[in-house]
């Protein structure tokens, strides 16, 4: 058999990780010598229970699908937190932000989503949020929300859908006024019609989260911001 090929997948998250699984799975070790990279510094975990840890319910260390030595016995060289900032098609290379360059013959993107920070007045600064303000995405989000929040009372959720209603039921476990703040006539309104929406907010108001529906800005009096439109 020949020199394996080089195969790099940029994003450590839950597809990028699943790829190389499955990869791994159908003996592709012995194809490929297999590079990953991840912008957090750490292992790939169950990013739907996020919503968990920042509720308290379920421990961070419990929710990682591959820890650090999977890597390491499966012969991937993961470069945990750090992030490629350029794809040479033509030379085939990439080069990441601790300055390196890495050659590869296949190349998989699996980079996800980022939060997305409505364009609102007074939210973020040269594009990036402003104290307070949080995007919910990572186990980095929740750590910071949570030390946020120790010294607030109130927390405006912007974004009624799936994501915003888990991180509001999280903050409020946690004691928190929670406001959820959405541009839309119902919550979810991409998922549910109308009288499904009605009945979603019934339930949700009923744990005690106050609902503001064709919105465009939080209360101003909330002190914590998270953003999971």
């Amino acid at each position: 058999m020949g020199a394996r090929q080089r195969l790099i997948v940029i994003g450590n998250g839950m597809a990028g990780a699943r790829a190389v699984e499955e990869i791994i799975d159908r003996g592709g070790c012995e194809l490929f010598a297999i590079t990953m990279f991840g912008d957090e510094p750490h292992g790939n975990y169950n990013r739907i229970s996020l919503s968990n840890v920042l509720a308290g319910s379920e421990d961070p260390a419990g929710i990682f699908l591959n820890p650090l030595d999977w890597y390491a016995h499966n012969d991937i060289a993961l470069h945990a937190g750090v992030r490629v900032t350029k794809i040479d098609r033509f030379d085939k290379t990439v080069r990441a932000d601790d300055a390196t360059i890495h050659g590869y013959d296949k190349l998989i993107v699996a980079t996800g989503s980022r939060s997305f920070f409505p364009p609102i007045d007074g939210m973020l600064d040269h594009g990036r949020p402003l104290m307070g303000i949080f995007g919910f995405r990572n186990i980095a989000d929740c750590n910071a929300m949570l030390e946020w929040a120790r010294g607030a009372r109130r927390v405006a959720v912007i974004g009624g859908g799936l994501l915003g209603l888990e991180a509001a039921r999280g903050l409020l476990v946690r004691g928190m006024e929670v406001h959820v703040v959405h541009r839309a006539q119902r919550l979810m309104n991409v998922q549910l019609d109308g009288q499904a929406g009605a009945i979603l907010r019934r339930g949700v108001e009923e744990l005690g989260i106050h609902v503001h529906l064709d919105r465009a800005q939080p209360a101003s009096s909330a002190r914590t911001v998270t953003s999971a439109a």
